[in-house]
């Protein structure tokens, strides 16, 4: 029923399946599916309305409503030239719940697959084959790779409606590919799924920058150093105390190096009555603003953490002011906040008086003096069902949390989004969590580090990648006696469960030294975004001060590529572009001593001799190539200064 060819690119749709053919790619037997909330798939007879040599057009109508599906080639000269597909229609009247599915692809041979999480954290990385099935969910911008050729499928950035990535991995295929589109309680007749573009080149990284360009709704200026902080909630998490702040305070401003870089005290969880009545503990007995003047007075930004949205059951809001709360299907509110056992409602955006009392909460501490706001659980928002306005699409309930949040701060303060869907755009914020919740342990750096990789697209394009923080702290580099007290798991000790079904529960939040810290703190420096220590720096001993000292002062420079990222689950070669040379990082995950070697020719990079940044030693450098042997779980992370003629 229709073929269109254009330099290599090829869309063959016979009005029941299409084939996309790419360099070196060929996708065959995909599909349009159409199925409401209850699992029924409803039929699509497609009919050519419209076609040209780069664009085919079909309708169709059956019981929901009318249909529209448009292939539109794009040849040219662009960075990312593939092909596009949209999916859209008018519905007779609204469904609660309709999955729109632009593509089917039963199966696709690659060699890995990269996934996007739709806030912070939430990457995968699979290195084909596997051995076990597993599922895939991601968001954005989805890479199938092969040897020499990548395929980059995505959606923009800001969507009519919320979309992912879905599929299952087996042996060496990916199986079941979906893009879709779920709308859910939306209250106009036409719906429309996010344009779908697919396309292929030999450069992945290439593919994934010309896409975040494309979506950058705000250029920014990024020229500005981005300022070093130091945060209270990874040591400190629910202990934290006004005298503590202080204390960390006083030792910043005494140190002769950390003073110079840590610019901003940030007070995060644990200095509110509750959440949704942002008022002062007794733990802070002076009081928010007299913190704020005083953190001032030592010549510090003050910066504040609030969850904006989040209402506990037993606030005001919730008891009295429950008309304000977003709604489950019962259409009563709902409990869709849950985090360590802490449980609440969620505030509703789309109303003109959520969207006030939001402005003023922040209005309020911006007067008090405070000039960076950590605002954390935005994505819980989205696990509420029904909002008073259903014509707002899901894919905009972060602007509209965070707009008139922007817009009594503007000039103001700053604005980090922690669990800040990615679709809410670069319009409303500074500074964006990229990287999953970090702790001084190796199985969060592990874990981690994929998410810290993928998103290096981000980073100084959209907005400031905040990778988490950079921790100081371990067995020889603290002299800390309750290094491994905070025991968060036991929140999960229920009364029934025996000691086998809680084992793990009490695995302290430490268990690094220093060639794993120095692992940590390079992966940091790689993300080129925001660095926050997080420990009490008190007890910090020589050897952390000596690392606290030089993750804060070292040069920013762009995000790091991550040159293995489409090669293996867990990236160990990074190159990062600094104003006057380069850091080349290499990380050895394994158990046993390995060693490793950089081309620097391979990557244009004249020099003659490197330095190891953590320990200020020389690295050898025999014609052009770094070689190294790393012993187990350490890394080297080499600064290369840029030969001039």
């Amino acid at each position: 029923m229709g073929l269109i060819v254009q330099n290599k690119l090829a869309v063959n749709f016979d009005g029941a399946t299409y084939t996309l053919s790419l360099p070196g790619f060929e996708l065959q037997v995909c599909s349009v599916r159409l199925l409401t909330g209850d699992g029924v798939e409803h039929s699509l007879c497609w009919m050519l309305s419209a076609s040209n040599a780069a664009r085919l057009e079909y309708r169709c109508e059956n019981e929901l409503g009318t249909w529209r599906l448009e292939f539109l080639l794009h040849g040219g000269r662009e960075k990312r030239a593939g092909i596009e597909i949209a999916f859209d229609g008018v519905l007779r009247s609204p469904i609660a719940g309709l999955r729109m599915i632009t593509l089917h692809l039963p199966e696709i041979s690659c060699s890995h697959v990269l996934s996007q999480g739709v806030a912070m954290g939430g990457c995968q990385s699979l290195h084909l084959p596997v051995g076990a099935a597993s599922k895939i969910e991601g968001h954005y911008q989805l890479m199938l790779s092969r040897p020499g050729h990548h395929l980059q499928m995505s959606f923009p950035l800001q969507q009519p409606q919320p979309a992912s990535f879905t599929m299952e991995v087996e042996g060496s295929a990916a199986r079941n590919v979906q893009a879709v589109t779920v709308i859910s309680h939306y209250g106009n007749l036409e719906v429309k799924a996010p344009v779908l573009r697919i396309t292929s080149a030999v450069n992945g990284f290439a593919l994934m920058e010309a896409w975040a360009d494309e979506n950058t709704e705000q250029k920014k200026d990024f020229s500005s150093p981005v300022r070093s902080g130091w945060n209270s909630w990874d040591y400190y998490r629910w202990t934290i105390t006004e005298n503590e702040v202080l204390r960390n305070a006083e030792c910043i401003a005494r140190d002769p190096v950390l003073s110079k870089h840590v610019k901003r005290i940030v007070i995060d969880d644990g200095w509110a009555y509750c959440y949704g009545e942002w008022e002062a503990n007794s733990l802070f007995p002076s009081g928010m603003a007299v913190l704020a003047r005083e953190l001032t007075r030592m010549g510090f930004e003050p910066g504040l953490w609030l969850a904006p949205t989040i209402v506990e059951p037993h606030c005001r809001i919730a008891q009295t002011g429950y008309d304000m709360l977003a709604r489950g299907e019962s259409g009563l509110p709902c409990l869709a906040y849950e985090c360590m056992r802490r449980y609440g409602f969620v505030l509703d955006p789309t109303q003109e008086k959520v969207q006030k009392h939001l402005a003023a909460v922040f209005s309020r501490y911006a007067d008090m003096g405070y000039k960076h706001f950590k605002l954390d659980f935005l994505g819980a928002t989205l696990k509420a069902r029904r909002f008073a306005d259903a014509s707002v699409p899901r894919s905009q309930i972060m602007g509209k949390i965070v707009g008139p949040i922007r817009d009594v701060l503007q000039g103001r303060a700053g604005i980090l989004g922690c669990n800040y869907h990615f679709n809410g755009g670069n319009t409303y914020i500074d500074a964006v969590r990229t990287g999953g919740d970090i702790h001084a342990t190796w199985k969060a750096v592990r874990h981690n580090v994929t998410s810290v990789a993928a998103r290096f697209w981000a980073n100084k394009r959209l907005w400031v990648n905040d990778p988490d923080f950079a921790l100081c702290r371990g067995f020889d580099t603290s002299d800390d006696p309750d290094l491994t007290r905070l025991l968060p798991g036991i929140v999960f000790v229920t009364p029934e469960r025996t000691a086998t079904e809680v084992d793990g529960l009490t695995a302290p939040l430490a268990d690094l030294r220093r060639p794993q810290l120095e692992i940590l703190l390079s992966i940091v420096l790689a993300a080129g975004g925001a660095v926050n220590l997080s420990d009490n720096l008190s007890l910090l001993n020589a050897n952390g001060l000596d690392l606290a000292r030089r993750v804060v002062s070292a040069e920013s420079g762009a995000a790091a590529i991550p040159l293995d990222l489409f090669e293996t689950e867990k990236p160990s070669v990074w190159l990062q572009k600094l104003e006057n040379g380069h850091r080349v990082l290499l990380i050895n995950w394994t158990d046993q001593a390995e060693e490793r070697s950089f081309d620097l020719n391979a990557h244009g990079i004249k020099a003659k001799s490197a330095a190891d940044f953590w320990h200020d030693t020389p690295v050898a450098v025999d014609n052009g190539v770094i070689r190294t042997n790393l012993q187990p779980r350490s890394c080297l992370l080499a600064f290369i200064t840029r030969m001039t003629d």
